[in-house]
């Protein structure tokens, strides 16, 4: 049985990750599975959030000066230098 999911709420990057994108399974876990991912962008990690608190991250990350909308807005152009 599954303890719990997480989603991914930050920026599609092609290659690395995709928004919306359900994981079972622990924060740890998640994290874990993750890990290539969060080595290239550290912000991704900030960007998992639990089933649980979904429905109100989604409007965090789309709220400007929340502390998910400056992770995701970091982010952003984070994947934009680096193209």
């Amino acid at each position: 049985m599954v303890d719990t999911i997480h989603v991914y709420i930050g920026q599609s990057i092609r290659g690395v990750i995709q928004k919306g994108t359900i994981y079972p399974g622990t924060r740890a876990e998640v994290e874990a599975f993750l890990e290539s991912a969060i080595q290239k962008y550290p912000r991704i990690k900030n960007l998992i959030v639990s089933g649980e608190t979904l429905a109100a991250d989604r409007i965090s990350v789309n709220t400007p000066g929340t502390r998910l909308n400056t992770e995701y807005d970091r982010l952003v152009a984070e994947v934009k230098k680096r193209r």
